[in-house]
């Protein structure tokens, strides 16, 4: 043990949606928590910036208090109604008994980052990758950046797509047929955009994935690709390429991109998909979000993921400490937790997504006979979450 480690209960690696859920529900249960971040917020993360209608209740579970923040935050534009529109353009909408909404990562992050970092039991470190973690039998040690030592009893990993907790703790390996590849850009007077509604966009050449229009306020809209990257290897796609020449040539959507003005420019991530199960917990550490595979195959949703296995991740913690078990065997329990909630819903969308796989036909299919029988189009809004 070095004299100049900084002592912790907990160390949070990663403060977006998953790590700052975490510290909130830690907030109340007096352990002393450091949460790291490599960025400084508020900070951009690539992604669809949309957010599920169930996030408010899992922020309210934890307290009422943030939940009542949330409702009051107005960087968000409310959607309950979805629309598909198959390979052969043909759309189909959804309406959804609930509201999600949709913002930009850049405000929506530093909102729930703003939440934590006003814990009293929190500390937070910005500016500071993590760079190796150590595991022993009676402790976490964390080396990072500005030369910090950390020590704690418990390590949870939520730092993304390329979590250093994840790989220097697991063996998970990224393959390419659990993994998405995706760009996106934000525009400007995208026209045609129905109240209310973001848009998956099915293509031929891109299946399973799609083109995503998602409505932001001040009439800006986040336009994406997303892609198995299997796809992407074996195709030999350049996303940012495809996306623009989808815009440019599809009879679809080049008259709403007509007058558009793309802001920025058009940026790639990476999508860990929650298709198989990976290992996300051992003797002191779990993991969360991104970092733990919890990606949507079918939707790409993640932002609601991550928060949910934050929560459990928080909660878990104070089991540990409550009967002093840092265990492999005690740490299954957030593991079954997590994929009691999450698993059937993912593994039932990796099945649909290997059915449309190469399958315009099939996709427009199911949109014909939804608009025809109201029992089928029940069946397809479920899939989808309703």
């Amino acid at each position: 043990m070095q004299n100049s480690n900084l002592q912790f209960d907990v160390i949070i690696c990663g403060a977006g949606p998953a790590g700052a859920t975490c510290a909130l529900a830690l907030g109340q249960s007096g352990l002393k928590v450091a949460l790291i971040e490599k960025a400084v917020f508020p900070r951009d993360k690539i992604c669809g910036d949309a957010v599920a209608a169930y996030v408010p209740l899992v922020l309210n579970t934890i307290h009422p208090k943030y939940a009542e923040a949330l409702q009051k935050y107005t960087s968000k534009e409310m959607v309950n109604s979805f629309r598909i529109v198959a390979p052969n353009h043909k759309p189909l909408d959804f309406t959804f008994k609930k509201h999600g909404f949709i913002s930009a990562r850049l405000q929506f992050d530093n909102f729930l980052f703003e939440l934590a970092a006003a814990l009293p039991n929190v500390k937070i470190f910005q500016d500071t990758a993590v760079k190796n973690v150590t595991i022993n039998e009676e402790n976490v040690l964390v080396t990072a950046g500005n030369d910090l030592h950390l020590e704690a009893k418990l390590i949870i990993g939520c730092d993304g797509a390329h979590s250093v907790v994840n790989k220097q703790l697991t063996g998970n390996k990224v393959n390419l047929k659990h993994y998405a590849a995706g760009v996106r850009a934000y525009y400007k007077n995208v026209t045609g955009i129905p109240a209310e509604t973001f848009e998956l966009h099915y293509l031929n050449k891109i299946l399973p994935g799609y083109l995503w229009i998602f409505p932001l306020p001040d009439n800006t809209a986040n336009v994406g690709l997303g892609i198995l990257s299997k796809h992407v290897a074996d195709k030999k796609l350049n996303l940012r390429q495809e996306m623009l020449a989808i815009i440019k040539d599809n009879p679809y959507l080049q008259e709403r991109f007509a007058n558009a003005e793309m802001i920025g420019r058009i940026e790639g991530f990476g999508l860990p998909l929650g298709s198989r199960k990976v290992a996300v917990s051992g003797h002191r550490f779990m993991l969360c979000g991104d970092a733990a595979s919890l990606i949507d195959p079918l939707t790409g949703e993640g932002i609601g993921q991550a928060m949910v296995s934050g929560r459990y991740a928080g909660w878990h913690a104070i089991k540990c400490f409550e009967q002093n078990n840092f265990s492999e065997a005690f740490m299954k329990g957030y593991r079954k937790t997590l994929y009691k909630k999450l698993w059937r819903t993912h593994f039932k969308n990796y099945i649909i997504q290997k059915l449309i796989t190469n399958r315009p036909w099939l996709i427009n299919a199911s949109v014909n006979l939804a608009h025809m029988n109201k029992f089928f189009r029940n069946i397809m809004q479920k899939a989808f979450g309703d």
